[in-house]
């Protein structure tokens, strides 16, 4: 009777996790091989396992694992549907776990129409499966060891096959460049915040850092990665090695912010909206409150209103130009010197309600802040290589699973449960608007 009644718990509690894997599995009979997934199932035609990854990383790359896993899942694309379909399951959860850990059914539905706001398309730049598999399994394994850490942050004890699963986790993450640097820097975070708690730093945690500083030695050292950089600089981006350190600031952080306030980026103005709820809640001034409107109004403007807008302000449109080579500051142009003043402008509103935040509650403003910051450093490291051109917005993901635990956490913390209802359906819309804006790229691109 007992083990009866904690399986319906169970089941009510984890019934949407279920039905994502119904639908994620529904999606992936559409998935075959496109793309460069062709070219890694015609390797092994040629070679073995190791030669190709000895030549891979004498020419080309550092990510043997995730390069040796293609070259076997490209070959068996049934396996690979159905291994990724619980790569994809295993993220919901991670995602719903780390938010909160004693999560709702409501708190797993509303972390997965977070997910269903997520441009898709991102997941196809060079093939579905050898997408997938360099940034989304890295992301996933990466989620699986942050569950781990948060274990022993909350002073829980870890089973040594539960710490063994992390080191695994760690080493498949950190093979991917933006893996590693989450990784350091969350392990980096984790030590930090144990120290300031006067918290004694667990073996694992020393296991997981020096995992990923051997990860960083093997990626930096590796001439594979020297030998693409120039291959990279002499076919996409000759002027890469006369950029100035402005130019790759200016790289580094206003293409996320093109891509999070003017592209179709709906889950970004979700978590605009739940920050803004979030500050209406707080005993702050009435100023405050109306002020933590801005970054709304501005993501609203810009994106669907400025045709309206130039009617006063004629050559407004130009703000919204994708970046250039170099970024988008033009000498002599006053639009592209508005552009950089207006992300500006955004990315300081944004900060300041997130101080907000932290001064009512410093957990969760810590919390809010590191997810986010490890999120954006993701991003902003591209821009010390030439592969930020080409890489495209696949290399938001990151980025992106950082602000639907964002959004999951101020959902949870500051909404009641009417308003909880209400604002999981206004996500929903959301999802189906991104759904609709993308499906025919997701089933037939």
């Amino acid at each position: 009777m007992e083990g009866k009644i904690r399986f319906q718990e169970f089941s009510k509690r984890n019934y949407v996790f279920f039905i994502a894997a119904l639908v994620i599995l529904a999606w992936h009979t559409q998935i075959g091989l496109d793309g460069d997934s062709i070219w890694f199932s015609e390797q092994l035609e040629e070679t073995s396992y190791m030669g190709f990854l000895t030549e891979r990383y004498q020419d080309w790359t550092s990510r043997l694992l995730i390069e040796a896993g293609l070259l076997f899942f490209t070959s068996h694309v049934a396996v690979w549907r159905i291994v990724d379909v619980a790569v994809w399951v295993f993220l919901l959860y991670g995602l719903t776990k780390l938010t909160e850990e004693d999560y709702t059914a409501q708190l797993a539905g509303t972390v997965c129409l977070l997910c269903s706001c997520y441009s898709l398309k991102d997941m196809n730049g060079a093939g579905w499966i050898a997408t997938i598999n360099n940034y989304l399994w890295p992301l996933a394994c990466f989620i699986g060891m942050l569950l781990i850490l948060k274990k022993i942050l909350q002073g829980q004890p870890i089973k040594w096959y539960a710490g063994a699963a992390g080191l695994i986790l760690a080493v498949l993450t950190c093979n991917h460049e933006q893996g590693v640097a989450a990784s350091f820097a969350s392990i980096f975070c984790c030590t930090l915040y144990m120290a300031w708690k006067k918290i004694k730093i667990n073996k694992w945690v020393w296991g997981y850092l020096s995992v990923a500083i051997a990860s960083l030695i093997f990626i930096l050292s590796c001439p594979g990665n020297a030998a693409r950089k120039q291959t990279e600089i002499s076919t996409y981006f000759q002027d890469f090695p006369e950029l100035t350190l402005w130019n790759k600031l200016d790289m580094g952080i206003t293409p996320i912010c093109h891509y999070s306030i003017i592209d179709n980026n709906y889950l970004f103005l979700v978590f605009l909206s739940l920050l803004c709820i979030a500050v209406w809640k707080m005993p702050v001034a009435s100023w405050k409150k109306y002020l933590a409107f801005a970054p709304i109004i501005g993501t609203l403007a810009v994106r669907y209103f400025l045709g309206e807008i130039e009617k006063f302000l004629p050559g407004v449109v130009n703000i919204v130009k994708p970046v250039g080579l170099k970024g988008t500051y033009v000498p002599g142009s006053g639009w592209s010197v508005l552009a950089l003043f207006f992300y500006a402008g955004m990315v300081a509103f944004v900060l300041w309600e997130l101080c907000l935040v932290w001064q009512v509650n410093h957990e969760d403003g810590i919390f809010l802040f590191a997810a986010l910051g490890i999120g954006f450093g993701t991003v902003f490291m591209m821009c010390f290589s030439p592969t930020i051109l080409i890489s495209g917005t696949r290399t938001y993901l990151f980025w992106q699973a950082a602000l639907v635990i964002a959004s999951g956490h101020l959902w949870n913390k500051y909404l009641e449960k009417p308003d909880r209802q209400k604002m999981a359906v206004m996500v929903a819309g959301f999802a189906a608007l991104s759904l609709i804006v993308h499906t025919d790229y997701i089933v037939w691109g």
